[in-house]
């Protein structure tokens, strides 16, 4: 095999090459305000995360709710609102999907709230526990207006949540 190109790693390459390419079509597909929630979504999971290694969840979430809140953007149409948090939530998913780690529930969750934060859409960060089959699990999730917008909506029924974070 001197020289010859082996044919599955080229069809690797185009795959991903395709795959690029249809994403990126898809990027520029988006609004500017979406390609920019998409930039910061992308650029804060790892963010969050570093910060979550270094400290406490309690100095990073105290630190992101002191952020300046977009309270002056806030939407009176209820629909804009709701096309608004759809639009960011789907925007997270697609960050944390191509994010250069696995971001985790917590920083998925800590990303999406911050970002409605900045949009002046109120929303609330939940974490919740439970044992299951002797295991103890812990889950985050965000919700606005007590339904879930980055899980389904038993999340609640699931896991016990925690009151006043």
């Amino acid at each position: 095999m001197s020289g010859a190109k082996n044919p599955r790693a080229f069809g690797f390459a185009r795959d991903r090459w395709l795959r690029l390419r249809r994403h990126g079509s898809i990027f520029w597909r988006l609004s500017w305000a979406e390609r920019g929630w998409l930039m910061q979504a992308w650029l804060m999971l790892p963010g969050v995360a570093l910060a979550l290694r270094w400290v406490s969840f309690q100095r990073v979430y105290g630190f992101l709710g002191r952020w300046p809140s977009g309270v002056r953007r806030a939407l009176d149409d209820e629909g804009q609102v709701l096309a608004r948090t759809r639009a960011i939530v789907r925007l997270v998913q697609g960050a944390a999907a191509w994010s250069v780690h696995r971001p985790t529930c917590l920083h998925r969750s800590l990303t999406l709230w911050w970002l409605l934060r900045r949009q002046g859409v109120a929303s609330e960060l939940r974490i919740g526990v439970r044992k299951e089959q002797g295991r103890f699990e812990a889950h985050a999730w965000v919700e606005r207006g007590g339904v879930a917008l980055n899980d389904g909506s038993d999340v609640g029924l699931r896991f016990a949540a925690f009151q006043g974070l």
